[in-house]
């Protein structure tokens, strides 16, 4: 008998939207760091309107060079479409906090550190500054939509838009409503996703880390719990896995590639769901890394040497 099709995957029949809510194409991404100008960068250089907010003028600059450094070899490989950097600089601004702002946005995404009490704080700050329908969405690789939406004003609006890195080439972007969340906000996401090359996966069932994540999570731990139990070294870990998949890259190069700050905020946060028991050893291992900022690709330093 065959096997009866997902119904919560790869929405993309697009409803009749009203006039106040249709195509987005202003959006303005909480967060300059190592996430949010990948996600600038792939919004602008598909040609939407970017603004990017954040308190320290430094990593705005960055980011924003960053995103333009990137045009020309990301346009060769075929992960952006040809834009000159003329016209990819008009695409982003940038601005020193929410008091800097002007103008209205048809989406307001947080992409900071996985903290649920920034994360909260900037929601609720922003949704109570900006009225319906502009969309309200948390990047958050861990927390689920339920967390977050009593904190928004008019929480149809809100849902989870999470983002894979690199996201160039990652390609595939995790919507997930909460229970309040209307459908068209889902499908505004879903053609958003499409637009910028990006593959939707909508989960309307709640499930911290979404669907790669959870997966993801079982690896990196497995991995995790190797060097803490002095069986291998993380070198020798990758090559294992990377001889009998097949793969290019085994789990510490991901973690690297993800971001080693990044794996180990995840990770504390575990611990006050699952326990400090199965989670404390394995956020000990990443401390070392964090505290002397290899973070991995980003830093040039993680498990590896970039």
């Amino acid at each position: 008998m065959a096997p009866t099709e997902p119904t919560n995957v790869n929405v993309t029949t697009a409803p009749t939207l009203s006039p106040t809510s249709g195509p987005i194409q202003r959006i303005l991404i909480i967060g300059a760091g190592w996430t949010g100008r990948q996600i600038a960068g792939q919004m602008a250089s598909h040609g939407l309107d970017v603004t990017l907010v954040d308190n320290h003028t430094a990593a705005l600059d960055v980011s924003r060079q960053w995103i333009l450094d990137q045009r020309e070899s990301f346009s060769e490989q075929g992960y952006w479409p040809e834009v000159s950097r003329e016209e990819l600089a008009g695409r982003i601004h940038t601005a020193a906090g929410i008091d800097a702002l002007s103008g209205e946005f048809d989406l307001i995404l947080e992409s900071v550190s996985e903290q649920f009490s920034l994360k909260r704080r900037i929601i609720k700050t922003y949704s109570e500054r900006f009225a319906s329908p502009t969309i309200i969405a948390s990047n958050s690789s861990y927390f689920t939509p339920s967390m977050m939406q009593p904190h928004v004003i008019s929480p149809g609006r809100f849902a989870n838009l999470h983002f894979h890195v690199p996201i160039w080439r990652a390609t595939l972007v995790d919507i997930a409503s909460g229970p309040a969340t209307d459908d068209e906000t889902i499908q505004r996401l879903v053609n958003l996703a499409i637009r910028i090359g990006q593959t939707p996966l909508v989960q309307r069932i709640e499930n911290p880390g979404y669907v790669f994540n959870w997966m993801l999570k079982a690896l990196l731990q497995s991995a995790l719990q190797l060097v803490d139990r002095k069986v291998a070294l993380p070198a020798d870990i990758d090559m294992a896995w990377k001889k009998v998949t097949g793969m290019a890259i085994g789990p510490f190069g991901i973690m690297d590639q993800i971001g080693v700050d990044l794996i180990h905020q995840t990770m504390s946060h575990a611990r006050f769901v699952d326990g400090d028991e199965e989670w404390q050893p394995l956020v000990d291992i990443l401390q070392p890394y964090v505290d002397s900022n290899r973070l991995g690709v980003k830093t040039g330093q993680g498990f590896f040497d970039y």
